[in-house]
Order: C-alpha cells, then sequence, then structure tokens
C-alpha cells in the first residue's frame, strides 16, 4: 500500500481548524518534527518539471511530542509523483543517528536540506490530517490515505474534495514536498 496524499498552504488556519473540529476529526496530538533529508548524489540541481519518479530519497526524523521522542528513519519511493511514495520505515535509537549518516553517505546520497515543523494530526475515518506550521514555509495541510498505486488520481481527488468543503482552493494545493518546496524558496524558484 502507498502513502497517497494531498498537500495545500494555508491561508486560514484557524477556519481550516475549525471545519476539521466539526467534521467530527478525532485529535491525535501536537509534535515537533525536524526531518533531515538525502537525495543521491547524482541530483544536484532540482528545476521545474524534473521528474523525480523512481527516485529513492531517505529521511531522519527526530519527533517529540507528549508521548516522547522517537528517531524514525525512511526510504521513500515515489510512483506516480511526490505525493504518492512506497514507504519503509523503522525506528533507530537516538545514539545510532552519526553512524546512520555515515552508512547513508557512504551509500551515494547528500544531505539536501533540513526542515521543521509543528504538526498537528488528527483522524477522519481512513483519513489522516496533518496541519503543519514550517519553519521558513508557512502553514500547510496534508490529507494522507493508504491505497494501492492504481487508485492514486481517485484517492488524490477525494481528498481534494475535502479539501475544497473546507475552504481550500485548488490553487492552493502543491505536490511537492517540504524538502523540495524548502529548495525552491532558497533557490528562488
Amino acid at each position: 500500500m502507498n502513502e497517497i496524499e494531498v498537500k495545500a498552504k494555508l491561508i486560514d488556519k484557524e477556519k481550516v481548524l475549525e471545519c476539521i473540529k466539526n467534521s467530527g476529526a478525532e485529535f491525535l496530538g501536537k509534535k515537533h518534527q525536524k526531518d533531515i533529508v538525502f537525495w543521491p548524489n547524482h541530483i544536484r540541481k532540482i528545476e521545474e518539471g524534473v521528474n523525480l519518479l523512481g527516485i529513492n530519497y531517505l529521511r531522519i526524523r527526530n519527533q517529540e511530542s507528549e508521548n516522547g521522542k522517537k528517531i524514525i528513519f525512511t526510504l521513500k519511493q515515489p510512483t506516480t509523483n511526490q505525493s504518492d511514495c512506497k514507504e519503509y520505515e523503522i525506528e533507530i535509537k537516538e545514539a545510532d543517528i552519526d553512524n546512520l549518516e555515515s552508512i547513508i553517505l557512504n551509500l551515494g546520497f547528500y544531505e539536501f536540506c533540513i526542515t521543521e515543523k509543528n504538526r498537528e494530526t488528527y483522524k477522519l475515518g481512513e483519513i489522516e490530517i496533518c496541519v503543519d506550521d514550517v519553519v521558513g514555509l508557512g502553514k500547510y495541510i496534508e490529507l494522507e490515505k493508504f491505497g494501492k498505486v492504481e487508485e492514486t488520481e481517485k484517492i488524490q481527488d477525494e481528498l481534494s474534495e475535502v479539501l475544497k468543503s473546507w475552504g481550500v482552493k485548488k490553487e492552493q494545493h502543491t505536490w511537492d514536498g517540504y524538502d523540495i518546496l524548502s529548495y525552491k524558496l532558497k533557490n528562488n524558484l
């Protein structure tokens, strides 16, 4: 199963949060996440329209919540776009981060960017809702649902309709991850 998502920039976070609460979504908690994203050495420049399908990338996520601290290592494999990925995750010990980073670098990856965000998470049926305040980028919302790759378009349309019902317009959507958005901001793209 793939994690399929739709992401959008929020213009009115408070209005959207009110819509989420009125929808009956269950509040799951707040987290602070710091992600170190690693890209393959042969991809040093991201240009508009570059096809990143089939390009594996890696992430080390340092996550703190009221439930404690977790370090999660993830391999992401985009299948139809960056918002539709196969993900493989394992939790690691904080003491292993330096060794893991050395392994990643020696496998031919480099540190592409670091992103930091505060995240509020909700659950509405099979949909996970993440409301993010991303350092340097602003406020975003992600709706995520698991499904088969052949269901990607259908699921993304379903998630887009939920956002639309909350007043989030199509032109606010982005198919880029926070890593790419950070890169574009840094490089004036």
